[in-house]
């Protein structure tokens, strides 16, 4: 008896696998594209004019890839960690989509199934980090 995921890929021809993952990729690098331009907003610090545990994540990559390492520091120094643990599950789920067609075999692999648990801790330290912020440590609250 065939398993699921061999009856899942063969239901989707490799044609349609390709312009699947053609279709991601090009949703992920558009919101990248407009994350990196600073057109995506922070919903939450719009709304409360607080910034939110995450804020100041992409002008830290942004420092960090201009050699700006004090800046990445100030910002978010978590932040790469984040980027690249983010990047990993995006690649995780076009090769799901080249393999299947779908995203059902995202976090399955033998290191992927680690991916949203790290994501998980490092968003938790993030809490962590903006709550000491907002005690006055490390430089107080990133700016909104």
């Amino acid at each position: 008896m065939p398993n699921a995921n061999a009856t899942q890929s063969a239901r989707h021809s490799r044609g349609q696998r390709v312009a699947r993952a053609a279709a991601l990729l090009s949703g992920l690098g558009l919101f990248a594209l407009l994350l990196g331009a600073g057109n995506v907003p922070c919903g939450f610090a719009r709304m409360t004019h607080v910034p939110c545990p995450g804020c100041g994540s992409t002008r830290a990559v942004w420092a960090l890839a201009r050699g700006d390492l004090h800046g990445m520091l100030r910002h978010n120094f978590l932040a790469p960690l984040m980027a690249v643990l983010v990047a990993a599950l995006a690649l995780d789920a076009l090769m799901s989509v080249l393999r299947t067609g779908s995203l059902m075999q995202v976090g399955e692999g033998r290191y992927a199934r680690y991916l949203p648990r790290a994501v998980l801790v490092v968003a938790l330290l993030e809490i962590v980090l903006w709550g000491a912020r907002f005690a006055g440590f490390l430089g107080g609250p990133v700016p909104v």
